[in-house]
């Protein structure tokens, strides 16, 4: 049997003296077994959580032997494990075969990270264009049902017209929360990851110390803000209410910095470089015919709004 104690353990402060003062002693995992003549043995691990280490060090199977579970489930990434555990053994084989250093190793698994992502965000592209192409019918639609109340039943009949339309079109009304929908996770594994592997603990970088607590000179936090506004602005967004779209702007960014500033320097790290790509991805995608089409349509979009002739592409 395996046991896993979160808790110290209360030992007197010299065994010599029956009336000694008990002291609290940390203990990070313990190994316990038993014979057949009734006696106890305890074996007692006292180490850093090191997920090798911890794979080498077996309890005392029934034959008396270090035979038993080894002790790897101590250091616990909880349900995000599925992610966060694999992101730590991709961080550490840039860490043993690219570069030597934690922070480089994050920045070059970020880098890797956002190249294998890159065919969403084509995705994400191709679904904006496709929606802002049947905006003016959607809203053609939508002026049809503007005097009914949101409790009127016919309100369905419209939300079944938009479905239609988008379905003719080939618009995937969810393809632009693909990036989130893996990006997320990502962050919370690696979030997970930083709290529990020792290998990044005190971990040098640049100007940072430890990679495992706050950036103390909020550098990075506040790159993250500013990263992630260029995103909110260079990605297009239509479909989304003006007013909606200028408050993911700015609520976002401050939402995620706020976040950075108090976790892990190697978690805002990563988040951080992670936006910078995005930044050159997106101006890239901006300046390609799917990106020209677009600016080009919102464009005369809001000519109409202003009442003044719209430029063509030639």
């Amino acid at each position: 049997m395996v046991v896993g104690l979160n808790n110290p353990l209360s030992l007197p402060r010299d065994p010599k003296k029956a009336d000694s003062v008990m002291v609290p002693v940390q203990v990070l995992g313990t190994a316990i077994g038993s014979s057949a003549s009734n006696e106890i043995s305890t074996r007692v691990f006292a180490g850093p959580k090191v997920i090798d280490l911890l794979n080498s060090i077996r309890a005392t199977g029934g034959d008396g032997k270090q035979t038993g579970p080894n002790i790897e489930p101590i250091l616990e990434f909880g349900w995000i494990g599925i992610v966060a555990k694999p992101l730590f053994f991709s961080l550490r084989f840039v860490h043993d075969h690219i570069v030597p250093n934690w922070g480089w190793s994050i920045l070059i698994l970020t880098l890797i990270i956002n190249l294998a992502m890159l065919p969403t965000r084509i995705t994400m592209m191709k679904s904006a264009l496709k929606m802002q192409r049947i905006q003016p019918e959607m809203n053609k639609i939508k002026e049809r049902y503007k005097n009914l109340k949101a409790t009127d039943p016919k309100r369905q009949e419209m939300n079944q017209e938009v479905m239609a339309l988008q379905k003719r079109e080939g618009v995937n009304m969810f393809g632009g929360c693909l990036p989130m929908l893996i990006q997320y996770p990502l962050l919370f594994g690696f979030y997970r990851m930083l709290m529990h592997v020792i290998e990044l603990r005190q971990a040098h970088w640049l100007w940072l110390h430890d990679l495992a607590i706050p950036d103390p000179t909020h550098i990075l936090p506040i790159f993250v803000i500013i990263s992630m506004f260029l995103v909110q602005y260079l990605s297009p967004s239509p479909g989304m209410d003006p007013a909606q779209q200028k408050t993911m702007a700015f609520m976002m960014p401050v939402f995620f910095g706020y976040m950075m500033w108090n976790f892990a320097a190697g978690l805002a790290l990563y988040w951080a470089a992670g936006n910078l790509i995005n930044v050159a991805q997106q101006m890239v995608m901006n300046n390609t015919g799917m990106g020209k089409e677009m600016k080009e349509i919102a464009a005369k979009r809001q000519a109409r709004k202003l009442g003044k002739p719209a430029m063509s592409r030639r």
